[in-house]
């Protein structure tokens, strides 16, 4: 990705609320008479979304790599198009089993008398989703299919970070769904807070801690219920008896997948007192063995945005003014900015008995 393309999230153009509320509302409509999408439907909807995926996964690669500027297509592969599809199959498996009444025991003397109890799942009705932009389709579509599943409606609000990709998936779900089943909202930061203000029935996000708080706020005007998952702190803890390559050979392959940007990428490891040196020669040999070159190497995902790019830029230059020991492992020694990659760097904070790094 050249520099030049990554102030795209910054300029997307932005979708009124009232328009938003005004498609909200045509979703509802149904669940106002009391519906409840029979099983038919909901396999139907699942059909849908898995030919989606299969139809046009060399589009939706394309539209990825477009998006991240070097974006493995086996990347795309195994963490966006395949989980969809995987999704699919398995709601498609199980689906009969998840409909079915849930069984109880009637309370005392009811049972006595010939009483039966069960539950009875209904659907809340619409549901909302803000997705992200690392992982674009496994965090938007296969949420998709858990909603259709429980025969809800959605309205979903895609990442400006990666247009490509979005509009790719706005235009699918036009022609496979109709708006009184599942609505894309494409636009910019003010449309994503005005999104999570819109009285849904129950609201998806997926994202940082920070903005989490946000999008709660905003929801609990309504009260409408969130189901939150949030990015968090992702330590490994290497033992003193671990095999120490085997353990950064794992390391270094869940740091460096999609360029790091990963909710449960590892981002500090502690190592045990003595065996530092022996860690980073490790982590270095992984590197020089699996991207000699990290510049025009297609296996090595770009960072998404300028923004995000300069952040960790400062987020190095911060632990070395804080006396960090800093290790920047770019085997090439390339200057990697024009395309927006950033080299693994080693920080090192030493403490009594571990010694920390990332």
């Amino acid at each position: 990705m050249g520099l030049g393309n990554v102030s795209i999230g910054s300029t997307y153009p932005e979708v009124s609320r009232d328009e938003m509320l005004s498609k909200l509302n045509k979703l509802k409509q149904p669940f106002l008479k009391n519906f409840n999408p029979d099983l038919n439907v909901r396999i139907d909807r699942i059909k849908r979304i898995q030919t989606l995926v299969e139809e046009n996964i060399d589009a939706f690669h394309d539209a990825l790599r477009s998006d991240f500027g070097t974006r493995h297509e086996q990347l795309s592969l195994m963490a966006d198009t395949m989980p969809v599809i995987n999704n699919a199959k398995d709601a498609l498996k199980n689906i009969k089993r998840w409909v079915k009444p849930d069984k109880r025991k009637p309370n005392f003397p009811l049972g006595l008398l010939g009483a039966k109890a069960y539950v009875q799942f209904q659907p809340y009705g619409v549901v909302g989703v803000i997705s992200p932009w690392n992982f674009p389709l496994t965090l938007s579509i296969a949420p998709l299919i858990e909603i259709f599943a429980a025969g809800n409606n959605a309205m979903m609000k895609l990442s400006e970070f990666v247009p490509a990709t979005s509009e790719l998936t706005e235009e699918l779900i036009n022609k496979f769904f109709s708006d009184e089943e599942v609505v894309i909202v494409n636009g910019g930061p003010q449309t994503s807070q005005d999104f999570a203000g819109l009285p849904f029935d129950h609201l998806l996000f997926t994202g940082s801690t920070n903005v989490a708080k946000k999008v709660a706020s905003e929801a609990a005007s309504n009260l409408v219920p969130l189901t939150l998952e949030l990015g968090g702190k992702s330590p490994v803890i290497v033992g003193p008896n671990a095999k120490m390559k085997k353990s950064v050979d794992k390391i270094m392959m869940g740091k460096l997948l999609n360029g790091g940007q990963i909710c449960i990428s590892p981002d500090y490891v502690m190592v045990p007192e003595g065996q530092t040196d022996e860690f980073v020669d490790h982590a270095k040999s992984h590197v020089s063995e699996n991207y000699p070159t990290i510049k025009n190497n297609p296996d090595y995902t770009s960072i998404i945005h300028l923004n995000h790019y300069e952040r960790l830029r400062e987020l190095v230059k911060d632990a070395e003014s804080k006396g960090a020991t800093i290790v920047e492992i770019n085997p090439a020694n390339e200057d990697l900015s024009q395309q927006c990659k950033f080299a693994l760097h080693l920080r090192a904070f030493p403490s009594l008995y571990y010694q920390h790094w990332f």
